[in-house]
Parts: structure tokens; sequence; C-alpha cells
């Protein structure tokens, strides 16, 4: 086993003022409608996901030996708790838009999220969390690298909740990752929980924009349909270079700096918390510490 390559990292428990009212379009980002419903149908999996690797964490909580760790851990969970109850406030404006199957869709996910922890040992299911983390990091990086690509002139409301998720997502890159190198360690189990992560959570997302697609008549259209594998590919190819390193029976999630504009959006949050729930979306790409300095 290997310890945590630095000093457990000091997370910061949220409460962001998210407002979402039934106004917010499914759409949300009317010049890329298809990438709109690719993150509806992530968003849905928050809540059924999350709490899984928050019960995960818990359970490995008497194995840990080192105080900060077994901290970081402790706020890794209360992060994680604020994302999905985000997720799930936006969740339930877009079901609310007639969606009818995506009620099939959550009985689905929370039957196989409890299978998983009632059946797979808690080895796997903390690989499974790590996995998770690792590619959850190489997608906050995609995110924010690409953020005036694919948040640029869409509503702020739904754009910064998925940086926020995201910012928060590198910052608490170590806590899963060194639980289960603390408690387990195992490389080729590790990577088969980053393979198996990956794989079950685009499975579930897949569905759910599927399913918003087909009701809304855009997944017969051709061009819709060229326009989601465009997004996929552009996600993959962005993706790969970061999650492969992750891969790696050296790596550690320390290896990946953070991006800058990950940094300032946390230091700007200790005075501006307010502000950075309703980011300018027209001005992604200014640093975020100007609009305050």
């Amino acid at each position: 086993m290997t310890g945590n390559r630095n000093t457990p990292r000091t997370l910061v428990v949220r409460r962001m003022p998210f407002t979402f009212e039934d106004d917010i379009s499914v759409q949300w980002n009317a010049a890329r409608p298809e990438w709109s419903y690719m993150v509806n149908g992530a968003s849905l999996t928050m809540p059924y996901l999350e709490p899984y690797l928050i019960r995960t964490m818990k359970k490995v909580l008497p194995q840990l030996q080192d105080p900060a760790l077994i901290q970081e851990v402790k706020d890794y969970i209360g992060q994680e708790a604020q994302h999905y109850q985000q997720h799930r406030k936006f969740n339930d404006i877009i079901k609310s838009k007639g969606y009818d199957q995506i009620e099939a869709l959550e009985k689905q996910m929370l039957d196989e999220f409890s299978y998983l922890e009632q059946n797979k040992s808690l080895k796997f299911n903390l690989a499974y969390a790590a996995g998770f983390e690792s590619m959850a990091l190489t997608l906050g990086h995609w995110l924010i690298k690409q953020r005036a690509y694919l948040f640029g002139g869409s509503d702020s409301r739904v754009a910064s909740l998925i940086l926020w998720h995201f910012v928060e997502e590198i910052e608490h890159k170590c806590a899963a990752f060194d639980a289960y190198q603390a408690a387990y360690g195992q490389y080729w189990h590790r990577l088969y929980g980053t393979f198996f992560a990956a794989i079950h959570i685009m499975k579930f997302s897949r569905r759910g924009y599927i399913i918003m697609m087909k009701k809304d008549g855009e997944w017969g259209n051709i061009r819709s349909r060229i326009n989601v594998i465009k997004y996929n590919l552009r996600f993959l190819a962005g993706i790969a270079p970061k999650l492969l390193h992750s891969m790696l029976p050296s790596h550690h999630p320390t290896d990946i700096d953070d991006p800058q504009w990950s940094k300032e959006w946390l230091k700007v949050h200790k005075k501006h918390d307010a502000e950075l729930a309703h980011l300018d979306t027209n001005n992604l790409m200014t640093p975020i510490g100007t609009r305050f300095s």
C-alpha cells in the first residue's frame, strides 16, 4: 500500500445560493441544444451516484488511521452531499417538462447502486469511488478548458451549477483515491474500478439524454445525432490523456495540477460566493478574479 503523496487537502463544504426556476429551458444552451441534453442526462445520475459514493466513504472511515485523511473524507462527503442536493433541484425542473420515462430510469439507477452496495465488497465499491473521481477530475479539467465553447451564452444558472460542481471535483481529487490506497492499495482493482465506473455512469447518462431527445423529437433528427457524436468524440479526446495517466500504477491525483481558473474560483469564493452562483456566461474567458478586483 502507498500513503498520501502530499498532506491531505483542506476542503470547504460550500452551500451555494443557486436558484432554479420553472423558466429554465431543457435546451438551456440554445446554441448547443444537444450538449444541453447530454449535461441534463449526466445530472440525472447525480442524486443516485453521489449518495452511493457517500455511503461507501462512510464505510471506509473506520479503516483509516490518518486524522488528516479522515477529516478530508468527511469534508468530501459534505461536498458530495451539496452536489446531489443541488442537482436534484435542477433535475426536478427538467422532469417537470413531461419526461415520464425518467422515473423508470431513476428506479433502475436506484436498484443498480443498491445492488452494488449490498452485493459487492467494500473494496470494489471504494475502487468504484476512486475510479469515478479519476474520471471526474479529468472531466473537470476538460469542462474548464472548454468552458466558453460549452457554456458561452448559455443559461447562467445551469452553467454556474456545473462549473461549481467540477471545481469541487478537482478540489477533492485526492479523497477517494487516498482512502482506497490507505485501505487496500491494489492497483489492478483500482484500474478495474475506473473502467467500471466510467462505463456505468456513461450508460445512465446516455439513457437519460436519449429519453429527453426522443420526447422532443430530436433523436430522429440526423443533424442532432451527428452533433451528439461530435460532442462525445470531443469529450473522449479531451479527457483521454489525463484519464490514461490516472490508470498508471504510479499515478497520484496531485500529479495533475489544478487549472488556473479553478484556483481563482476558490479564491474568489471566499468573498463573493453569491456572485459565483451567477457566472457571466458571455465573458467566461476573462480571468474570474478580475471581475471582483
